[in-house]
């Protein structure tokens, strides 16, 4: 057994859902902590659909022996209506990486006080230098960066959980989702507005991820995206005063020193930078086969379209993107299994 085929695949999958929302803890409030300690057991039943889902995902993908999203998804919903996913996955993703590309410009003027462009630029060259080695570049940094990721996203949760003072009165209200109302439903649905993304990267990488070890490490990418949401939903539990912030993670860090905010500042720009790799590189190999472009002038040409449209704000982006994401996902959950239940 290939151990670090394992990790690369639980990375891949961690950086493919671990976004700027997820590492701001932005959505794990939107979609648990506003249920209170009912929200704990949401994240359980979106850690076991992770988990599943995952294993499920690269079990099919290696039966079919797909090398990108629109045969994978010619595959769960026929030729027609796979053509049609494939548009409309293809927007949502280039949407997507457009919006992560944003926030890096939003993370370097709001908290670095510098130019939104020199971030812009400074993330697209890092996205140019992964997917310039294709699969290995995208699973090389994303075995890299979300190490890093986890360490200071759950060591910062941690010491606030267990060293910090905690609060007893909300600073500010919440606002309740009108498309929100029940924890349960909440867990399925914030697994679904992060499955597209999972499954459209997992199905680019092809071969690179249809080991028999591939399986293994989606499944265990599925427990450790259930313990960063638990330790995150923990530290926002104990902060009430932070509900309504737009980074509320980063408001939380920063009640701990000044060196604690800055660094969970970097875990988030690096939470969009895998985010924005694992969009682009899906995109990269579509148009490959799709247009017959060769890879490398595709991936030229997505910068050249993406790069203009990256000073959009990046809270607009996110306000119409994420909900997109979540009705398509669940179409997929039950196709998924249902097609794997079949064969």
């Amino acid at each position: 057994m290939n151990s670090r085929v394992i990790f690369q695949v639980a990375a891949t999958y961690v950086g493919a859902v671990m976004g700027a929302g997820f590492a701001s803890g932005q959505e794990i409030q939107q979609f648990f902590t506003n249920f209170g300690g009912l929200g704990i057991l949401g994240i359980l039943c979106s850690t076991i659909l992770f988990a599943s889902l995952g294993w499920i995902m690269l079990d099919l993908q290696k039966r079919w022996k797909v090398t990108s999203y629109a045969d994978f998804f010619q595959r769960l919903f026929g030729e027609q209506w796979g053509s049609r996913m494939d548009i409309l996955v293809s927007l949502l993703l280039f949407i997507g990486m457009t919006a992560m590309m944003s926030g890096a410009g939003a993370v370097f003027r709001q908290f670095f006080d510098l130019s939104p462009w020199l971030g812009i630029l400074l993330t697209a060259f890092i996205i140019s230098l992964a997917l310039w080695f294709k699969g290995e570049g995208v699973l090389w940094i994303n075995s890299m960066l979300i190490p890093v990721k986890f360490v200071f996203c759950i060591g910062i949760a941690l010491w606030a959980i267990l060293f910090a003072m905690g609060t007893k009165d909300a600073g500010m209200e919440l606002t309740t989702n009108p498309l929100i109302q029940n924890w349960f439903f909440s867990s399925i649905l914030y697994v679904s507005f992060n499955l597209t993304l999972a499954m459209v990267v997992f199905a680019s990488l092809g071969k690179e991820v249809q080991r028999p070890e591939g399986r293994i490490g989606a499944f265990f990418g599925g427990i450790a995206l259930g313990l960063f949401a638990i330790v995150i939903a923990l530290a926002l539990l104990k902060f009430p005063e932070v509900r309504g912030f737009e980074i509320p993670m980063v408001a939380v860090a920063g009640s701990l020193g000044p060196w604690s905010g800055f660094c969970y500042v970097v875990v988030l720009w690096l939470a969009m930078l895998t985010a924005a790799i694992g969009n682009g590189f899906s995109l990269i190999n579509h148009m490959e086969k799709k247009f017959k472009l060769p890879y490398k002038k595709a991936a030229v040409l997505l910068l050249i379209l993406v790069i203009p449209l990256s000073g959009v704000k990046f809270s607009l982006i996110v306000k119409t993107i994420y909900p997109l994401f979540g009705y398509l996902g669940l179409i997929f959950i039950p196709v998924l299994f249902w097609s794997w239940l079949k064969r």
